[in-house]
């Protein structure tokens, strides 16, 4: 059992897990991912294994509301990398 150390929790000390990080993408005409920035290097997109789309939180108004679309790829490297471009913002995110 672990015992009680007493001693009050820290806010600061918590951090969200996976949280999504900004994401330089270059895209095609449709939209979809072809290179991404990985350490620095514009890697290519080998293949889109999956895609999806989220429509969330649309009651809270104009530029609140979730709207992304989801890509897993695969790098050229054979890295798998799920990013998403956030349709409200416009900007692309590795999740």
């Amino acid at each position: 059992m672990v015992s009680n150390p007493r001693a009050p929790s820290r806010a600061r000390a918590i951090k969200p897990l996976n949280a999504p990080a900004q994401l330089e993408v270059r895209e095609d005409g449709r939209g979809r991912p072809v290179s991404l920035a990985v350490g620095g290097n514009m890697q290519p997109v080998a293949s889109i294994e999956d895609t999806w789309k989220i429509n969330d939180e649309w009651w809270r108004g104009p530029g609140q509301e979730i709207e992304r679309v989801y890509f897993e790829v695969l790098l050229a490297d054979g890295r798998r990398v799920t990013l998403f471009h956030d349709l409200v913002s416009s900007e692309w995110f590795r999740q």
